[in-house]
């Protein structure tokens, strides 16, 4: 036997007050003088025996009635093959966990699997008894909703897995229920990829699992996207713009000149054709061109199928409107080879410069500015690098050239780890270039191969260090020392230059090449942070960084709702969350301006329509869950009540306890109304 409610049991202490009540009700009797007390120490005798009796036949009643009413409360259930010899069960506490994921919208015979998973769930709200409690796990998955839910159940883009939900339901039973049976009813089709995951996380003990099999277990074939990618790294109105999508035929054939379709701002601008074979990722590479600055919404498409929900994916495309570029230069730094440079412009307000002293960093915001170039710089404070590295931590691009003094160079590096520098006197000049980097598209027209690099005396320069973290040589002098370094550091990087634009350390900025690799380098960094914009998997919380404003930030989701999302002021910027809950294209406004895009994609386990058999899925959760996980075959209608009726195990024996204790009270009091004292 066992408790549902052990807690109350502690009121057992209780039953000793008739105990105590009884022991202070007796006094010690005074001596009195009497003449003649033979006849009445007889008398006394015999009375005082038959006043023991009865008090202590009320003690007894009264402290096994205290009892049994306190063991009512504590609901003393009886379990094992011993209940079986008792007519009546125990009531039920059970959880119908529905799986609504969208591979439940799958149409057989008998209707869409969601449809059928409905009908079992009202089949078991109908074999149980009026005293069981019935709870809908809610489509959030964090708390426990009345049955009535199931009528209005949908299909939601969200993906949770199988063990994760049973989980999920099983703590909240745990923590919710009333009933000592807890039972847990999951009803899916038994999707492979969304069983089970390498989260582990046993189920709470003392919950019955329960797996009802929904639809049948044959492969669907379906092709789907599970990713689109701008490759392209600098963006231009009238440039073409390369996108990779990433497409996989989840069927058992293979598929041979399968259309792929790209659209930009909802402009059919490109088509190409893909042979894809069983179960591998293909990479098709679609170009086109954007004709306006500013945010658009892309959309890569393949041919229509029996699954329509993964046929198409989202992506953001960011021409920047102006990119400004903050020059920062050291109290001996010279710059005007640099203003030059990216004062020549290919449409009228692409760049602008910005140009601050060293002693003007600390107090200049940072975040308005595309990119930034430091020259020459003096010592560096802790705030000022703090301030940079919180810059190229958000996506931004930074151009470094060395000055006289290597030391403010070297702490900034080291707080990128980066390489550290030597500046050297050297005779060396550029020797080889990696051509098939993005810096360098557009600028040689020749192949890598056949181009000799424009020929620049270098007399004095940095000796750069690399170190082990992510670096890249772009240009190399004479010996394969770097002159151009590029070093990435969390969502930015950083272009070192191993020589100052001076002509005092070599002739290069007055050299052809100088003026259109500056261009480059400004567009390439400026284009750091800001191509693509965020990418999430629907279910997932997504962060999103805009330049500091006291202005009200709105958030527009795929299907036309506003909202006002959760956001914080950090250092120089606004940091907005939310949870991506459905596919499409979500909109960051800014007093009704668009400030950003972001696109919401399905998590690609939907789009793989195989299933597990009965018996494989029952295994396996039983492993991820770390407890017996009973399949049910609800082939036959009758399955379903017999399916209740083995959960109701146990005799309950509160109503038993309640009798018997309002018996002996009854007792009790029969007892002291008629048995008085002579």
């Amino acid at each position: 036997m066992i408790f549902v409610n052990p807690l109350v049991l502690i009121g057992l202490i209780a039953a000793a007050l008739p105990l105590l009540v009884h022991l202070f009700h007796f006094r010690r009797p005074r001596k009195l003088d009497y003449s003649s007390i033979a006849l009445l120490q007889s008398i006394q005798r015999t009375t005082m025996q038959r006043v023991r009796i009865r008090n202590w036949l009320l003690l007894v009643l009264r402290t096994l009635a205290l009892c049994a009413l306190i063991f009512v409360f504590a609901r003393p259930t009886l379990t094992g093959i011993s209940s079986a010899q008792f007519p009546g069960h125990a009531g039920v506490s059970m959880v119908l966990v529905l799986d609504a994921s969208l591979s439940m919208i799958q149409r057989d015979a008998d209707g869409t699997r969601l449809a059928q998973a409905k009908s079992i769930s009202a089949s078991i709200v109908q074999s149980a008894d009026p005293g069981d409690e019935i709870f809908v796990l809610g489509q959030n998955a964090n708390y426990l909703q009345s049955v009535h839910i199931l009528a209005d159940l949908q299909p939601v883009y969200v993906t949770r897995t199988a063990a994760q939900t049973i989980q999920q339901a099983s703590a909240l039973l745990q923590k919710e229920a009333v009933h000592l049976n807890k039972v847990v009813y999951y009803l899916g089709d038994l999707q492979e990829t969304t069983l089970t995951d390498s989260l582990y996380t046993p189920a709470s003990a003392g919950t019955d699992i329960v797996l009802i099999p929904i639809g049948n277990p044959t492969l669907t074939p379906n092709v789907g996207i599970a990713n689109v990618h701008v490759t392209s790294q600098i963006i231009d109105p009238g440039a073409p713009v390369t996108v990779e999508a990433t497409v996989i035929n989840y069927g058992t054939s293979p598929i041979d000149d399968y259309a792929v379709s790209l659209y930009l701002a909802d402009k059919h601008v490109a088509q190409t054709s893909a042979s894809l074979p069983p179960g591998a990722p293909v990479l098709v590479r679609l170009q086109g061109i954007p004709e306006t600055r500013g945010w658009m919404a892309g959309t890569v498409m393949i041919e229509d199928d029996g699954f329509e929900v993964d046929n198409q994916r989202h992506f953001t495309l960011h021409v920047p409107k102006r990119r400004d570029i903050l020059i920062v230069y050291g109290s001996i730094a010279e710059t005007k080879h640099i203003e030059l440079s990216l004062s020549v412009r290919e449409e009228p307000g692409s760049l602008h410069t910005t140009k601050i002293p060293q002693n003007r960093l600390a107090a200049t915001p940072l975040n308005p500015y595309s990119a930034i170039v430091l020259t020459g710089l003096d010592r560096l404070s802790s705030g000022e690098i703090v301030k940079l590295q919180q810059y190229v931590q958000g996506g931004g691009g930074v151009l470094l050239f060395p000055g006289t003094d290597p030391d403010p160079v070297n702490t900034l590096l080291d707080a990128f780890g980066a390489g550290q520098i030597t500046i050297q006197d050297m005779e060396t000049s550029l020797e080889s270039a990696d051509f098939e980097h993005p810096l360098f598209e557009g600028v040689f027209t020749a192949s890598a191969s056949s181009y000799r690099l424009e020929s620049v005396q270098i007399s004095r320069a940095a000796h750069y260090r690399p170190s082990t973290g992510a670096e890249q040589t772009l240009i190399a002098g004479l010996g394969r020392i770097p002159l151009l370094q590029e070093i990435r550091y969390e969502r930015g990087r950083i272009l070192f230059w191993a020589v100052a634009p001076q002509l005092s350390w070599s002739d290069l900025p007055v050299r052809g090449l100088f003026v259109p690799l500056m261009y480059r380098t400004a567009h390439y960094l400026s284009s750091g942070g800001s191509i693509q914009g965020e990418q999430a998997l629907v279910g997932s919380e997504v962060t999103v960084r805009l330049p500091a404003t006291q202005k009200q930030i709105t958030l527009k989701l795929p299907d036309g709702t506003e909202l006002i999302p959760a956001q914080r002021q950090v250092f120089d910027a606004s940091v907005m969350e939310f949870i991506a809950e459905s596919p499409g294209i979500s909109q960051v406004l800014v007093e009704h301006d668009i400030a950003h895009l972001i696109s919401t994609g399905l998590d690609p386990r939907e789009s793989r329509l195989s299933y597990a058999t009965p018996d494989e899925a029952g295994r396996m959760l039983s492993e991820a869950l770390e407890t017996t996980v009973d399949v049910m075959d609800v082939d036959s209608p009758q399955n379903i009540p017999a399916a209740v009726r083995k959960a109701r195990t146990g005799l309950e024996l509160w109503r038993h306890f309640l009798i018997l204790g309002l018996a002996l009270l009854a007792a009790e009091m029969l007892l002291a109304a008629r048995w008085r004292h002579p």
